[in-house]
């Protein structure tokens, strides 16, 4: 039953009960509405705060008499006004007071009309007529404010879902909200747009997806409103020819009454709203005004849930290449990172952060010199400003000292990422070490130079050594025979010194080009390194050269020939001490032994604050017969037979020398747990 026919209810308040039962005889029998009776002002509060729960106990007039015991009209109209839920009843005040007075105070507290007595019957219909008129029209108001509220509270529910599915089922929900219905459904066409099938129900007495059957468009009211993008609203089924039973609803579904509206994406139908049986009467044009508003909201939702797929589509296709890409990268072993005109990285492969010991989403952001090498402004030897400029590739080498205190070597390559906007561009940064391929290719180098004059050395000796005893023996022989007093004496004293020290350089060429043989035991390095300190620590300190050394205490043991490593600390020390001669004070030689970062060699550094070397004399450093000392102070011999004895020891010497910055000799030996 719709509210609007319900006979109102009118509570009529008086202490004489032949008033009161007069007035309930006449508005009750002769004109039709529901009266209720109450003999003073508490009881009538009593009958007004049941009414709270029940809808239908609501109370739309009160007949107010001014003056009652217990409780007076003024009082109850007091309590109406202030209670929360009752404040805008209607209230009629009988007053039996012939002045003014009493009705202007009865209105000022809030009565919305006063009826004196004795009251003529047709006078009070009219006003009482006139107010519940006006109350009607209230509720009607208030009902459709609540529709509209509850329309855009439904409408931005549905544009603010970005799923189909839930697009759907809150449109079915939100129509049942708007419009009180019984049932709901939504039915989408399908990829043919021949036919529509129910994709979500909203039903409070049964009605399920499944009991629909595909509607064929143009048929029925639902696929006339498809087909023809217009609405329907049928509240007389059995006078409405496009109804059609078991294709606008299922065939046992009982349908009042029903509307229908098409859903328009883009100028295309794409689907149908309908609803089914309105719960308080027939479908309204209100009722049609709200219907169609809110399907158009659903289009819209559905237009913005289908872009909002496809993009969704298209970025997960972008995240996909870019994860495949990522993972390209991070795979290669070579620091890569990408960098914008701000000097920020914007990617960084996983091998680059691992340097850092971090991840490349902490790096991302950052400023490139800073985060990489701990400074204010770009490298000197960066060429990503010159690749952004000339747009592009380059290519450099970047050399420096490690940890190790031996050369690193890296070759750098920058390449151009243009942008489509201004300050968009980037460049791909890619780091390649280049340093044990260097270090190969120099001890190839070396070990190829050495093999070759040690041939040469070798018979170069042999031939050497034959004529050279003929002079020793022969210098001998007449040493014999000339008294040391014959002027001759000293000449063939000459002669034999000079044989002698051409025998030395010869045994020296000898022992670098054969194999000599090794007795190889494990020992302590450290114990080694301190007996060669203890053979030249007189000459050290008649030279006024301080010794620092630093020599680790839990070092594995070494396999070596001592002997031979020995000659190697002895002929370093010598060098460096050799090498601080020409500096007036503050002459040091530091000796440093130490596990290496890979933990499988032990290092053994000689480093001195002498003149050092430059890079022409480093590259013949270890070849025979070179070297940098003045004539006579040196065969040149030295640094070969010590790099031919750690090459037998398996290991390396490298060297690490600039001019004015002395010069680091760096010795790797194999340790064995």
């Amino acid at each position: 039953m719709n509210a609007d026919t319900v006979p109102a209810h009118i509570l009529v308040v008086d202490d004489e009960p032949e008033i009161a039962e007069s007035l309930a005889d006449f508005l009750a029998k002769k004109e039709g509405y529901r009266v209720t009776q109450a003999s003073d002002g508490r009881k009538a509060i009593q009958i007004l705060e049941s009414s709270l729960g029940d809808p239908a106990a609501a109370v739309d007039l009160v007949l107010l008499d001014m003056r009652m015991p217990v409780m007076s009209g003024p009082e109850v109209l007091a309590w109406l006004r202030s209670h929360p839920d009752l404040q805008y009843t209607r209230v009629v005040v009988l007053t039996a007071a012939a002045g003014n007075q009493e009705k202007v105070e009865a209105l000022s507290a809030g009565a919305d009309d006063y009826i004196t007595k004795p009251y003529y019957p047709q006078e009070l219909l009219a006003r009482v007529q006139t107010i519940l008129r006006s109350r009607q029209l209230e509720k009607q108001l208030q009902r459709q404010s609540q529709q509209l509220a509850t329309l855009n509270r439904v409408s931005r529910a549905v544009t603010a879902t970005l799923s189909v599915t839930e697009v759907l089922a809150t449109a079915a929900e939100g129509v049942d909200q708007v419009l009180g219905v019984q049932s709901a459904a939504v039915l989408m066409a399908n990829h043919s747009h021949t036919h529509l099938h129910c994709r979500y129900v909203q039903s409070s007495d049964g009605l399920r997806v499944e009991a629909f059957s595909p509607v064929p468009a143009g048929q029925g009211v639902i696929g006339a409103a498809f087909a023809g993008r217009r609405n329907f609203c049928l509240n007389d089924l059995e006078n409405e020819t496009p109804f059609q039973t078991g294709l606008d609803a299922p065939g046992s579904y009982p349908v009042r009454s029903l509307m229908a509206g098409p859903l328009v994406v883009r100028g295309r139908p794409v689907g149908v709203l309908v609803v089914y049986n309105k719960c308080d009467g027939p479908f309204s044009e209100v009722d049609q005004d709200l219907f169609t508003s809110l399907a158009s909201s659903v289009s819209r939702a559905i237009e913005i849930a289908w872009l909002f797929q496809s993009v969704g589509l298209r970025q997960q296709e972008l995240l996909e290449s870019r994860n495949t890409l990522q993972a390209v990268i991070d795979g290669i072993l070579h620091p890569i990172y990408t960098i914008n005109e701000e000097w920020q990285l914007v990617a960084v492969n996983e091998t680059r952060a691992a340097e850092l010991a971090t991840t490349p989403n902490t790096l991302a952001g950052q400023i490139c010199y800073r985060v990489f090498f701990n400074r204010d402004a770009p490298c000197e030897h960066c060429q990503v400003a010159l690749t952004l400029a000339e747009k592009q590739p380059q290519g450099w080498p970047v050399r420096w000292v490690g940890a190790d205190h031996l050369p690193v070597e890296w070759d750098v390559s920058a390449y151009p990422i243009p942008g489509s906007k201004a300050g968009s561009a980037r460049v791909v940064v890619v780091w390649q070490d280049r340093t044990d391929e260097r270090r190969l290719e120099s001890s190839l180098m070396q070990a190829g130079k050495l093999a070759a004059i040690g041939q040469l050395a070798a018979g170069v000796a042999h031939e050497i050594n034959n004529p050279l005893t003929a002079i020793t023996a022969n210098a001998q022989m007449l040493q014999m025979f000339i008294p040391p007093e014959d002027e001759n004496y000293e000449s063939v004293d000459l002669i034999l010194r000079a044989s002698d020290r051409a025998a030395k350089v010869v045994r020296g060429l000898l022992d670098f080009a054969r194999q000599a043989q090794y007795d190889f035991e494990p020992a302590d390095l450290n114990h080694s390194i301190r007996q060669a300190l203890s053979l030249v620590a007189y000459q050290l300190a008649a030279a006024n050269i301080e010794v620092i050394h630093t020599l680790t205490d839990d070092l594995p043991p070494i396999v070596a020939s001592w002997e031979h490593l020995k000659s190697v600390w002895l002929n370093l020390l010598i060098n460096a001490r050799d090498a601080v001669q020409d500096r007036p004070d503050g002459r040091q030689i530091e000796i440093i032994t130490r596990r290496d970062p890979a933990g499988s060699y032990i290092q053994v550094l000689f480093r001195d604050n002498g003149r050092g070397m430059s890079p022409a004399e480093l590259a013949h450093i270890f070849e025979p017969f070179y070297t940098t000392k003045a004539p006579g102070q040196g065969t040149g011999l030295g640094l070969a037979t010590s790099h031919r004895i750690i090459e037998q020891h398996g290991g390396e010497i490298s060297v690490v020398s600039a001019p004015g910055e002395g010069t680091t000799f760096v010795v790797r030996l194999p340790a064995r747990e």
